[in-house]
């Protein structure tokens, strides 16, 4: 039997007693006293007095565990389980492990389908990374030169890395631009553990330094959309173990923070690149947008390929603070080539980047009720 508290004061005492500070979520979130960490952990004690008393039990050891991925797996769980029932949406059967699928059912009860749940922790990237690059970029600014220069950093650098052997091939570049021995404005570095790439911006009238006019660090929206796929897959492959069968299947990545992943980013990525795209000015001022996409010419987009035809959706998930409160952020994003397509009124509620017409082979994808990507839960 299964307390019905979840955060006991006997865990609380015995979590305080730990070395402070700690790097777990669950030490944090039950030692700190500030008002706004408060008010979240009662909302977690509330939202888990919704949870059946059947389908506690391994919840709730996971949602008492030191390691982040465990607890935060349980977290994720939790928090779509209270955000389903808080838009009527019921859980018919429960998950039986962690990362498992679960029916779910629409409040007219019309519309099932297989919800799974998989937690995403971000890799920070650390310190060291960002301190390197500055110091390369220190070093750039100490040539003695009349370009000036922009620089993208492919990829982070070793933290043994020696930024010199850089500066004097591109004092080198500088000076073949002069000499008509190079022929461009751009210029690349590579090896294999370093990846640069230079622009002429201007050039001056007489020598200076302090020529770098502004430096891009890597971009990380193609590392963060493979973590992506890779959660979607783990999905899959629960799917064929537990996944209810002959339903539409949903798989919801749920992230710790902010997806930092530009729309364009993430419909390339899913959808591959539309045949045609539309995008007008309602009389309201609202901005619209249509895409039209083909499974036979959207072979780079993950819906795609054949193997996902099982998976009729994907919702991006997250958490945020906002003014010291929990906000969360959903879209859900349909397949439109699935082999049970999710109809439109099962998630509602949420923003859903959804087909709205077919044509022969092309679906004509578009947002529906956006305004709905950001709400709090009570």
């Amino acid at each position: 039997m299964v307390d019905a508290a979840l955060f006991t004061p006997e865990l609380r005492a015995e979590l305080a007693a730990l070395e402070q500070p700690h790097p777990s979520f669950l030490v944090s979130l039950l030692t700190r006293e500030e008002p706004a960490i408060q008010a979240f952990r009662d909302q977690i004690n509330t939202w888990w007095e919704h949870v059946p008393s059947l389908a506690r039990t391994g919840l709730a050891s996971r949602l008492t565990h030191l390691e982040n991925e465990v607890f935060f797996q349980a977290f994720a769980e939790l928090a779509v389980h209270e955000i389903m029932r808080y838009h009527d949406i019921g859980v018919v059967e429960h998950a039986e492990e962690a990362g498992g699928w679960m029916k779910v059912a629409s409040s007219d009860g019309g519309h099932e389908f297989g919800l799974g749940v998989v937690a995403y922790l971000p890799e920070v990237q650390m310190r060291g990374s960002n301190t390197v690059f500055r110091h390369l970029i220190r070093e750039l600014n100490r040539i003695h030169h009349h370009y000036l220069f922009s620089v993208y950093l492919k990829k982070w650098l070793p933290y043994d890395f020696d930024p010199r052997p850089i500066k004097r091939a591109l004092q080198v570049w500088l000076d073949s631009l002069d000499d008509g021995s190079w022929h461009g404005k751009y210029a690349e570095y590579r090896d294999q553990n370093i990846h640069l790439e230079f622009s002429i911006l201007d050039k001056l009238n007489q020598d200076a330094t302090s020529l770098v006019r502004f430096r891009i660090s890597p971009l990380q929206t193609p590392d963060v959309l493979g973590k992506v796929r890779d959660c979607i897959e783990s999905l899959l492959e629960r799917a064929e173990k537990d996944a209810p069968p002959d339903l539409p299947l949903v798989a919801t990545v749920f992230c710790n923070e902010t997806w930092s992943l530009p729309d364009t980013f993430l419909q390339d990525y899913l959808y591959g690149k539309p045949d045609y795209s539309f995008n007008w000015t309602t009389h309201g001022g609202r901005v619209e947008q249509l895409k039209s996409y083909q499974q036979d010419t959207s072979k780079y987009g993950v819906f795609s390929e054949e193997r996902l035809s099982r998976l009729s959706a994907v919702v991006l998930a997250d958490k945020e603070w906002a003014r010291d409160k929990v906000v969360f952020t959903l879209r859900v994003l349909h397949n439109p080539w699935a082999e049970r397509p999710l109809p439109r009124d099962c998630l509602g509620e949420f923003a859903q980047f959804c087909t709205i017409g077919t044509e022969g082979d092309t679906a004509h994808l578009a947002w529906d009720n956006i305004k709905r990507i950001r709400f709090r839960l009570p």
